[in-house]
């Protein structure tokens, strides 16, 4: 994929994301969602941007492209700030695991941009493979949570 239509995408999630946040971020009466359609119809979208943000953020360290993967990982920690109002979810096995994945995004997300600024120190990049690897396993264990909710 070349650099027009990865900000093609970019742009076109972005516009997801803005559309679903100016849609609402709770149930009709303002609360939290009640149960699993509801939550799923508010929050189902954002949580997988994220997910998507993660894979292409993983691409970016992998490839070793400085400005992608600055503008990868910047991108991820801009629509997690959005996902974390998924939280909290009304099953607290899905709460728990979606909560574990978020924090681990967060820890992989900031050595990430941290790799990006300091490209001379390989180590920190490195390290941001090894945090984006977890928060994957921790997404991946949320999603199986959310199918397994009843």
């Amino acid at each position: 994929m070349n650099n027009h239509s990865t900000g093609y995408w970019r742009a076109a999630v972005v516009g997801v994301a803005v559309f679903l946040g100016a849609c609402g971020g709770g149930s009709d009466d303002g609360g939290p969602a009640a149960n699993k359609a509801e939550w799923e119809k508010e929050h189902a979208s954002t949580v997988k941007v994220v997910s998507d943000d993660i894979d292409r953020s993983v691409q970016a360290l992998n490839a070793g492209q400085r400005p992608v993967v600055l503008s990868e990982c910047t991108q991820l920690q801009e629509d997690l700030a959005e996902a974390r109002k998924a939280v909290p979810v009304p099953d607290p096995t899905v709460d728990a695991a979606l909560r574990a994945a978020f924090d681990a995004t967060t820890t992989a997300v900031n050595t990430c941009i941290e790799g990006a600024r300091v490209a001379s120190d390989a180590s920190i990049i490195e390290k941001a493979q090894r945090e984006m690897k977890v928060a994957r396993e921790r997404y991946d264990a949320a999603q199986n949570a959310l199918k397994a909710w009843q």
